[in-house]
């Protein structure tokens, strides 16, 4: 009976030698079974076998695409495992007392870190607000091909660009023909430069980033651009007469006569002498705006015959960048109706200085300018 107890407890003792030797045996050659490699359990796999899988999850990149994370390889291989870094994890993950876990974190390309990221995507939507409209954008439609890697997002802006130009050629005022209401009666005049339009590639960067970022909505008025002294724009929520507003400036040149309307009242009525009409000195016609207000200012330029002149006003409000504006003129003697056929200004609306005020205390910057 003792014999047979002693030949137990031998096999017991061989036993756990055998498998403790095979244990010693295996854990020199195969991962143990709490350890990842860039997220990938390699628990029990040789430095081959480690490598060959980690590296297989690499092949392609994660996307995000119609709501969902896929791999595209088309776009290539994600940065690869050498041997020689897989031997180097394997050599330190003996080195720690068994039972504990081990992940290794080398390359961030393809990792759950990144699925995780566009997994996040999915069902969002920004809310567009834009001259009083609102308009959707979904992260299902517009962020196809969407990338996480190095800790960003990297989004292709076609598709929000595209649907951005589409509400562009919807709600912008740039060139548009605007219907005024002046003394002379109703015009419809075109816009040169009053007006805005959407700075697509602004407004494209901020929709992404708030879908990228989870933000709920972006309003359209922070993200617009303009035509000459105003880079932002001009007109942007006016809705009073088709966007001019109730305060703007009429300049009939047929009339040569200019009126100042304030609260849609004419506050300001007065004779003017226009350019010459000679074909390079004519005022130009259209809906323009005020540039700026300056007082007392010198106007520069040169005179048909190529000869230059500096001319000192006490009012400057230019409407053009090319130098066309309203201003007081005191060396003219010729106020007539008829003057601006053969000797009228340089393209400016020249106002006697008697009356310049009534125009400058009434005007404000960015104001409209109608001439027709």
């Amino acid at each position: 009976m003792k014999r047979n107890k002693n030949l137990i407890i031998g096999l017991v003792i061989l036993l756990i030698v055998v498998l403790f030797g095979g244990y010693q045996m295996r854990a020199h050659t195969h991962f143990r079974h709490n350890v990842t490699i860039n997220g990938i359990n390699v628990g029990g796999m040789t430095v081959a076998q480690a490598r060959d899988k980690v590296n297989a999850n690499q092949e392609g990149k994660l996307v995000f695409q119609n709501g969902k994370v896929k791999r595209d390889k088309k776009l290539g291989s994600e940065q690869k495992l050498s041997t020689a870094e897989v031997q180097t994890m394997f050599n330190s993950q003996r080195k720690i007392l068994p039972g504990r876990a081990q992940h290794f974190q080398k390359y961030y390309q393809g990792t759950e870190s990144s699925r995780s990221h566009l997994k996040a995507l999915a069902g969002r939507k920004v809310s567009y607000q834009l001259n009083g409209s609102t308009y959707t954008f979904k992260a299902n439609d517009l962020l196809n091909g969407t990338t996480y890697e190095d800790g960003a997002y990297h989004v292709n802006p076609a598709a929000i660009t595209a649907q951005l130009n589409k509400i562009n050629a919807e709600k912008s005022t740039m060139g548009k023909t605007y219907h005024v209401t002046t003394p002379d009666g109703d015009k419809d005049v075109k816009a040169k430069t009053y007006g805005w339009e959407i700075n697509v590639p602004k407004a494209s960067t901020a929709i992404s980033n708030a879908l990228t970022s989870n933000k709920q909505s972006v309003n359209g008025g922070n993200y617009l651009k303009g035509n000459a002294f105003n880079i932002y724009g001009t007109g942007y929520g006016v809705k009073d007469n088709g966007g001019i507003g109730k305060n703007y400036v009429a300049v009939s040149l047929a009339k040569q006569h200019l009126w100042v309307y304030k609260n849609n009242k004419v506050v300001t009525s007065i004779n003017i002498v226009s350019g010459t009409n000679n074909g390079s000195d004519n005022t130009p016609t259209g809906v323009f705006y005020i540039g700026y207000k300056q007082s007392p200012s010198v106007l520069r330029g040169k005179n048909s015959n190529g000869s230059a002149y500096a001319s000192k006003v006490s009012r400057w409000m230019p409407f053009t960048e090319d130098g066309c504006g309203i201003h007081d003129a005191s060396w003219r003697n010729d106020w007539s109706s008829t003057a601006y056929e053969s000797n009228g200004s340089h393209g400016c609306l020249n106002v006697r200085p008697s009356e310049i005020d009534q125009v400058w205390s009434n005007v404000d910057k960015d104001e409209p300018v109608v001439i027709f």
